[in-house]
């Protein structure tokens, strides 16, 4: 699997994950713990890339706790989420 590939597997993932769950926050490393299915192997590199490209589209905000910790929540409409679930990522 390529790069992209893995990428757009990753973001539909999320964004899947983040459809059925409007309400989900995590870390990054909870979000990669728990939000997938256990046949997508994500790094976290991968991961970080999506969420950064799903951050700078408006899909998801990054947000500061007072434990120093990055978290990620929904930010975008059903609509958007279901437009990433069946094109996946194009930069």
């Amino acid at each position: 699997m390529d790069d992209d590939c893995a990428a757009s597997a990753c973001v539909r993932s999320l964004a899947g994950y983040l459809r059925a769950n409007p309400q989900a926050c995590d870390t990054a490393e909870g979000i990669r713990r728990w939000w997938f299915d256990s046949e997508l192997e994500v790094d976290m590199e991968q991961l970080q890339d999506a969420l950064d490209w799903m951050k700078r589209r408006g899909v998801i905000e990054e947000s500061l706790a007072a434990d120093g910790r990055r978290r990620y929540r929904r930010l975008a409409g059903d609509a958007q989420l279901a437009a990433l679930l069946r094109a996946g990522r194009s930069d």
